[in-house]
């Protein structure tokens, strides 16, 4: 989906949600904030530095993207999160579980650090492939976070876990959060709508609702139990 005519700012330590229906744009804007997208006109600015200026490998350490479907490769639980900080000692990684509250559990699993985690994470469930992304994306320390939110439902304590360690990670950092949950956009700061590739509302949710539009129609939706916004 190519944007058009999208013009924001985000201040520093402001939890953002990005809002709207399937192929509105949602997902085209976190790849542009992330650079796995560039802009054809236009251009993308991180603490006033133009992105495309900012060498690859600092930019992956400033600006991090937590995908909805946490992806793994083949070898240990510990392996996969040093990619976040390849120079991290073991202790690191110990205490940026503890950190994040999911020592209890690491501590749950057969080996720890060294449990393997199998082809694309296949022995872990879902739920836990997405913790191990998110002690990953909290162990290379990132200015910007970019969460697609995960939609897969997991088992209520892994539910948890997942929720403890977001407000962790989230905590005194910028935060884009591609919502698919209504809860989420009611909980930022600041809410984002696209719809059609255009950046059509933008302000608290509690601006918005009273707005109507678009927001108003997915919240009152949301509120009744029917609203899936993609």
């Amino acid at each position: 989906v190519a944007l058009r005519d999208v013009n924001v700012s985000i201040a520093p330590e402001t939890r953002v949600a990005v809002v709207g229906e399937t192929g509105s744009g949602k997902t085209t804007f976190a790849k542009l904030l992330t650079r796995l997208m560039d802009p054809t006109g236009g251009d993308v600015m991180v603490g006033g530095v133009n992105i495309d200026q900012v060498r690859f490998g600092s930019l992956r350490d400033r600006v991090v993207m937590v995908p909805q479907e946490g992806m793994l490769f083949r070898g240990t639980i510990g392996d996969n999160v040093l990619m976040g900080h390849p120079e991290a000692s073991r202790e690191d990684l110990l205490q940026c579980f503890h950190d994040l509250g999911l020592d209890d559990w690491l501590g749950e699993l057969s080996a720890g650090l060294d449990t393997p985690v199998g082809e694309r994470g296949s022995s872990l469930s879902v739920g836990e492939r997405q913790l191990v992304t998110l002690v990953r994306a909290a162990i290379s320390d990132p200015d910007l976070l970019v969460l697609d939110e995960a939609t897969s439902a997991v088992d209520p304590s892994t539910e948890v876990r997942i929720s403890r360690a977001l407000n962790q990670l989230t905590e005194s950092r910028t935060v884009v959060t591609i919502a698919h949950r209504m809860s989420t956009a009611e909980a930022a700061d600041r809410v984002l709508v696209f719809d059609n590739a255009e950046l059509v509302q933008d302000g608290t949710h509690e601006e918005l609702v009273a707005q109507g539009g678009i927001y108003g129609r997915l919240y009152s939706s949301w509120e009744r139990g029917t609203s899936n916004i993609g």
